[in-house]
């Protein structure tokens, strides 16, 4: 239930905090300030012990006000920055997000021959698997039938999860987690969509990729180990009344 001030509209929320719902078009500073004091001292009385505040870019003028009065930076993204103010000694704050998600594909046609990428940047002959990042909110199985169509315009089906790995470090200090999906191919005739990413595709026959070492080894082995394997099937969970669903499962299949 959101309550309001006159600048701002604010809510309780599970971490025993103050959640800023929305913010005013506030132009002078000092009446910025003014407010978000006012709502300290609002979420104080309550006895809370953390208030969220999550700036657009456009407002980011506003940043040293709230870093002056103690809040510290949380996490960020290309338009926004949210900030945290820890109103009690040892609040407990929602750890920051630690690991970005990619999705590679072992695409099989009807003759059993993979499907395998070259990127533009790549300063080796090497193919691999066509995959990518996998975008906020987005579904595995969606992200990942998006990037074989954006990197090769081939049209697939996602049929499971192979298998999973991490690594440490990643880009801006985070780890990364990927997973390896297996997609049955509906079209054949590659049409490279993403030409300033790619700059070639081709279906090759499983034994040949494995075999040849101008190809990356751990490439290599995935598709050795898992290119006729079943795999994690999606699972319909029936989450729909639960306040925060799960996006998407995936089970064994026995």
């Amino acid at each position: 239930m959101p309550f309001n001030t006159p600048y701002f509209n604010y809510m309780f929320d599970d971490f025993n905090g103050v959640t800023i719902a929305s913010l005013p078009d506030i132009t002078a500073i000092p009446e910025f300030k003014d407010a978000l004091i006012n709502l300290i001292q609002i979420a104080t009385s309550h006895n809370k012990q953390l208030l969220w505040l999550t700036l657009p870019r456009s407002q980011a003028v506003y940043i040293p006000v709230a870093t002056d009065l103690g809040f510290a930076f949380h996490n960020c993204l290309s338009d926004e920055i949210t900030l945290t103010l820890s109103l009690k000694e040892h609040a407990y704050i929602p750890f920051v997000p630690t690991y970005t998600i990619g999705a590679g594909a072992i695409v099989l046609n009807k003759r059993n021959e993979l499907l395998v990428i070259r990127e533009r940047i790549a300063t080796s002959m090497a193919y691999k698997l066509p995959g990518g990042h996998v975008e906020l909110t987005e579904k595995i199985s969606e992200a990942i039938v998006r990037e074989v169509f954006e990197e090769t315009g081939i049209h697939a089906q996602f049929n499971s999860i192979l298998g999973m790995t991490s690594k440490h470090p990643y880009r801006f200090g985070k780890s990364n987690m990927y997973f390896i999906c297996k997609l049955d191919a509906v079209s054949e005739s590659i049409d490279i969509q993403d030409t300033n990413e790619i700059i070639d595709a081709k279906w090759i026959k499983i034994e040949d990729y494995i075999q040849d070492k101008t190809h990356h080894i751990f490439n290599r082995q995935m598709v050795e180990q898992l290119h006729n394997k079943e795999g994690f099937k999606h699972f319909d969970a029936s989450n729909k009344g639960e306040s925060n669903p799960k996006l998407e499962t995936f089970f064994s299949p026995s």
